[in-house]
């Protein structure tokens, strides 16, 4: 983990809210926000610093996409400043005024790693929502998703697994030609497979899934939670639940896509009157849940 201070940095390679990124620093400077506040009655310094705005293009991994980021404020690396170990997140925020990427207000980041159909890939992730968070203010917000590579020539289709906040609610839910099928509608954004009535704000939800891809019955999804307490890097108060359990098809045929990748962010395609923040961290993706560093018992 590295440490921002008022000095001047010199170029490094670090991973941040676990996406790698490299620090290409243009003439050994950068511009960081700095500022106090308190985080669980703790006062703590955090820093900001912009990657569309503050990271050299070329010092950033082929591997991650910043297309969908349109403005500095889009996407923030914030880093709390702590004695033994900071902490690191990316603050994401949309606007009412912000151009529209692919017909929709969006501020993502994307995995350019793509699953194909019969992996089984495991995924982890926490996201926060501030304590200022507008949930009263009229919103259907997707805060990550599995998106389909389309083949060339083939439209594109809907994401097979999201995250959603619909007005304070949080959903996730699973498309696919087959499962829909078998619920006998295409209305809405697909089959609610966990939900709440809402998201407990000022801590960082922990998401941890098993997904085998495949568009026929042998296709598996299933899905952990914890909460981790912002300053608690370890999440040793965590405790991990299984939320989702699903066997049968999570994708769409080899003919129709080419597979699945992975984005984080906000993304919307309603109107919306106010800002939106989110924030993210420790995204990682691997073959195994060893390969994620996920140990628990519950994953074996």
């Amino acid at each position: 983990m590295y440490r921002i201070s008022n000095q001047l940095l010199s170029a490094n390679l670090t991973r941040i809210a676990g996406f790698i990124v490299a620090y290409g620093l243009v003439g050994g400077t950068v511009a960081v926000a700095q500022q106090e506040v308190v985080v669980e009655g703790v006062p703590v310094t955090i820093t900001e610093q912009s990657i569309k705005c503050d990271i050299d293009p070329a010092d950033i991994p082929k591997d991650i996409s910043t297309k969908r980021l349109v403005d500095c404020n889009s996407a923030e690396v914030v880093e709390i400043d702590l004695p033994d170990e900071n902490i690191s997140a990316i603050k994401f925020t949309i606007s009412p005024d912000d151009k529209k990427i692919s017909s929709g207000v969006r501020a993502e980041l994307r995995d350019m790693h793509v699953a194909k159909n019969g992996d089984e890939t495991w995924y982890r992730f926490s996201t926060l929502l501030p304590s200022d968070f507008p949930v009263e203010a009229k919103h259907r917000l997707v805060t990550a998703q599995w998106h389909e590579r389309m083949r060339e020539g083939h439209d594109s289709l809907r994401p097979p697994l999201s995250h959603r906040l619909w007005d304070g609610r949080f959903v996730v839910t699973l498309w696919n030609d087959a499962r829909i099928k078998e619920l006998g509608t295409k209305k809405g954004d697909g089959e609610i497979v966990y939900s709440l009535p809402e998201l407990e704000r000022e801590v960082f939800h922990e998401y941890a899934y098993k997904i085998v891809w495949s568009p026929e019955a042998d296709g598996e999804l299933v899905g952990w939670k914890r909460q981790c307490r912002p300053l608690d890097v370890a999440c040793t108060e965590g405790v991990w639940e299984e939320i989702i359990r699903y066997s049968g098809s999570t994708g769409y045929s080899d003919e129709e896509v080419d597979g699945y990748y992975f984005k984080i962010g906000l993304y919307t395609v309603t109107d919306f009157d106010v800002p939106f923040t989110a924030y993210h961290k420790g995204y990682g993706s691997g073959s195994s849940a060893e390969a994620i560093g996920l140990t628990d018992p519950i994953f074996q």
